[in-house]
């Protein structure tokens, strides 16, 4: 079989209020025209699915009823043609804004050259201003091979078994491997995440926080490889990034939680993440919950990657 010619990475891009301060609050009945969102210049991007969030309304009720008010519209890679005839209400498009990790396919792919521009458009119908808005779109960067690590299954395998791991080390200390008193502000850089000497680890989806109080609202994740390559331009919220222990999402005035005990449609990772024996892969982890009243230190935020383990023939 002959090699692709480009090396397929995963990649998540980021347009939110660090990109464009006019998205950490869209008033009610607002419009918000000429966002230019310039894709990063070391390689092509193949947009493949997208999704929105706005920040929770309230620690207790976990709701995002913005979700349901905004219309929106984005342009190809030469900033002017857009891919629809006008805007189009996003409650109609996808459920709950794609989060839980049901990304709204973007069928055909859609091509973006190294260092192109998007323009995205906006309108708040809704009665109350839109905070934080932030849009994700998921997809690969093509990169020439050898640019990057290249990191796949062994010539020969003896077995292949799933296995989950937690994103922390597991200690006496902290016998779930979570992410330990997470203050209410906080940023823990370059976090690492450890994969054990017997075999390698293919990463394939992840669940993230807790199913008990006291939960996360505003936590967010950067992956990176062992190189310190980030996946991301800027941090992905952890119910979009991963899929949620729990979660609400409001739809025709009621509310969806989370099926069982994990998210039923898990945030896959394409190509998926291979991390050979004894590798490591790093993260960043950020909480911004200060303006909910009632936010506490959570003493556990479990971070679960999910996939199975490769060992050699």
């Amino acid at each position: 079989m002959s090699t692709p010619q480009w090396q397929q990475r995963h990649q998540d891009y980021v347009v939110g209020p660090n990109q464009d301060k006019r998205l950490a609050s869209v008033a009610a009945g607002d419009s918000v025209t000429g966002i230019d969102f310039q894709f990063e210049n070391d390689a092509p991007f193949l947009m493949r699915g997208r999704a929105y969030r706005v920040s929770y309304d309230a620690l207790d009720s976990r709701v995002q009823v913005g979700l349901n008010t905004l219309a929106f519209k984005w342009s190809k890679a030469d900033g002017r043609s857009y891919t629809s005839q006008g805007y189009i209400p996003q409650n109609l498009a996808m459920p709950y804004g794609g989060q839980g990790g049901a990304w709204k396919p973007v069928y055909p792919q859609i091509l973006y050259p190294a260092g192109s521009t998007m323009r995205l458009d906006l309108v708040n119908t809704g009665a109350a201003a839109l905070v934080n808005l932030t849009f994700y779109f998921r997809g690969v960067k093509l990169f020439p091979w050898g640019m990057n690590p290249a990191y796949t299954y062994p010539s020969k395998i003896g077995k292949i078994i799933p296995f989950v791991y937690p994103i922390a080390p597991i200690t006496q200390l902290n016998l779930t491997g979570s992410i330990q008193n997470l203050l209410i502000a906080e940023s823990r850089l370059l976090q690492q995440f450890n994969v054990q000497n017997d075999a390698d680890f293919v990463v394939r989806y992840g669940q993230a926080g807790p199913s008990y109080s006291p939960f996360g609202a505003e936590v967010f994740f950067i992956l990176r490889d062992d190189n310190r390559k980030a996946f991301s331009n800027d941090y992905v919220h952890y119910e979009t990034l991963f899929g949620p222990s729990s979660g609400n999402y409001p739809c025709g005035g009621v509310t969806i939680p989370a099926i069982g005990t994990g998210n039923s449609l898990p945030s896959t990772f394409f190509p998926e993440l291979y991390v050979p024996a004894s590798h490591l892969m790093y993260y960043d982890v950020q909480r911004a919950d200060s303006g909910y009243g009632g936010a506490a230190t959570i003493p556990n935020f479990p971070v679960n990657l999910v996939g199975s383990k490769v060992y050699p023939g």
